[in-house]
């Protein structure tokens, strides 16, 4: 089970906390709802990109870790960043998550980079 320390960044922002609870189901906490991908969702991770709603949903499904600590959730507009630190196996990396929508409603997920760095300790 993953140990997972929440930002304070959510505390009277439900759309803070939507980007959160995103940026985790992308670490392999808790799931994205299938209706918040558009079909053609991109996903841009360290290696190459992740394109379509059922392959986004696979590779997110397919990832775990020891320990996040959410740090910073940042909304405005069409989109959003969550980072923070990731530990698996003993080795803690910095992440962060950009998330863009389809509009300011927040609704619907259009594309989403992911960075992952050394010297997260």
């Amino acid at each position: 089970m993953t140990e997972v320390l929440r930002s304070p960044d959510c505390g009277n922002s439900p759309k803070n906390l939507a980007a959160q609870e995103i940026a985790l189901a992308l670490m392999g906490v808790g799931t994205l709802p299938e209706d918040a991908l558009v079909e053609a969702v991109a996903w841009d991770v360290p290696g190459g990109a992740v394109t379509g709603r059922a392959a986004v949903l696979a590779r997110a499904a397919a990832q775990s870790a020891d320990v996040i600590a959410v740090d910073q959730v940042v909304t405005h507009g069409r989109g959003g960043s969550v980072s923070g630190r990731i530990t698996r196996g003993g080795d803690t990396r910095l992440f962060c998550h950009l998330i863009r929508f389809t509009s300011a409603a927040a609704r619907d997920i259009a594309q989403l980079v992911s960075f992952e760095h050394p010297g997260g300790a």
